[in-house]
This record gives structure tokens, sequence and C-alpha cells, in this order.
């Protein structure tokens, strides 16, 4: 398994630098266009993943998510569910910290994309900020993909979800649609190997607006949580 999983490491670095190097030209199209690349890079993951280390994935519940603009709000065990979700999920954006937009190439990359910057050094006024740019962007038909524990958390691990995302749920008042995960049995946070299997993303019934702090941060962790643990048992 060692050796299958170095053998992907090396094939996704040659894929990334290959879909790298063709992206370059959709800096300039219309922003349309630029999930085309994207998708294609993890297309080509979810090829790696299945015939270099045997993981092969699905995705439950996606054909019974509301059209309208959602806050995805995820588990997070391992990178899969970040290219996994942005694959499936058209129109979906992530947020991410101004200094990555700095980055030659990746930064005009990420704004091409839609993506939100956050300055994690501007406190009250800098998430002001990121709140009404998340708001305006579902607003114009777009979904965000948030991972409220913050960090990858491996399987079994003491969740520890933040309220964040509540100050973007009250102010776009838009539902909130939990996601249940186990990828980290496979493709695990500190883990050296990629072991075989199945990895399963599910979306579960939408959270209503209207909740307060205390009760939505309540509800979304206990949604993920009840449904993740029965996919990792």
């Amino acid at each position: 398994m060692l050796l299958l999983t170095i053998i992907f490491y090396i094939a996704l670095a040659l894929w990334t630098i290959l879909m790298g190097i063709l992206s370059i030209p959709f800096i300039i199209l219309p922003s349309k266009f630029i999930r085309f690349p994207a998708k294609a890079w993890i297309k080509g993951i979810f090829i790696l993943l299945k015939y270099i280390c045997g993981v092969t994935h699905e995705v439950r519940g996606l054909g019974n998510l509301s059209k309208e603009p959602l806050i995805i709000v995820s588990k997070h065990q391992s990178a899969f569910e970040t290219f996994a979700l942005y694959y499936y999920l058209e129109s979906s954006f992530f947020i991410h910290k101004k200094q990555l937009f700095y980055i030659p190439i990746f930064g005009q990359y990420l704004l091409k994309s839609n993506m939100v910057a956050i300055d994690r050094t501007g406190q009250a006024k800098a998430m002001r900020k990121m709140i009404s740019d998340v708001k305006k962007k579902l607003d114009e038909g777009s979904t965000i993909i948030i991972f409220p524990e913050g960090t990858r958390k491996k399987p079994g691990e003491k969740a520890d979800y933040k309220s964040g995302f509540v100050g973007i749920y009250n102010a776009a008042k838009r539902k909130l649609q939990p996601v249940a995960l186990n990828s980290g049995l496979f493709w695990q946070k500190g883990v050296k190997i990629i072991k075989k299997g199945h990895i399963i993303i599910e979306f579960l019934p939408e959270i209503e607006v209207g909740l307060d702090k205390k009760e939505a941060l309540k509800q979304v962790e206990n949604s993920i949580e009840s449904a993740t643990n029965k996919l990792l048992s």
C-alpha cells in the first residue's frame, strides 16, 4: 500500500503540473470557463485514486438538493471532500485567506473562480466584509462550502464545531445543507498510506432559516455527527 501511495502522489504531482500549464489560458477568459480545467483536474484525481489506490466513491442525496443557493456545512476528514464537493456542486466556492490571492497564477485562478478572501488579521471589520462578500455571491446564485470544524478531523476524533458559519447563515438567510462522510477511513490526515476502500459523501436533510446561533450550531453538529458515525461503523 505504501508503494501504491507513493506512485499516486507522483502521478498526482505530474497531473497537477500538466493541468496547471494547460489552465493558464483560462485565466484570461470569462469566469464561467474557469471551472472546466478545475473539474478536469479533479476528475483525474478520482481516476488516479481508483486505479492506483483502489479508492472509489459515491455521492448520496445529490439529486435531492434544493435548486436555490445553499450554505454547505460539511464534515472534514481528508482532502478528498474538498475536491469532490467543488466537483459535484455547480457554482460553488470556498473562503480562502487573503494571502493566497497574491500568489502568481494561483491567485488569479482563485479570483476567476469567484472565491472569497478573508483577512484573518482584520478581526471584526474583516469578518463583516467577508460575510458581505459571501452574501452577495449567494444572492447571485452561488453556493458556499464551509467546513465548520475548521480543519480535518480523524474518524472518531472529538468534534469541535465553530460558530463562524452562523454569521453567514443569519446574514444571507439561506438554508444550511449538512454533509456527512467517511473519507478519513481511507485518506486520513497525518497518515502516509492511502487505503483501498469506498468513500461515501451523503447530503443530509436541510436545516431551515431562522434559527438562533445556539440552535443552528446544535442542529448542524447533531445531524453531521450522527450520520457520519453511521458511515464509519
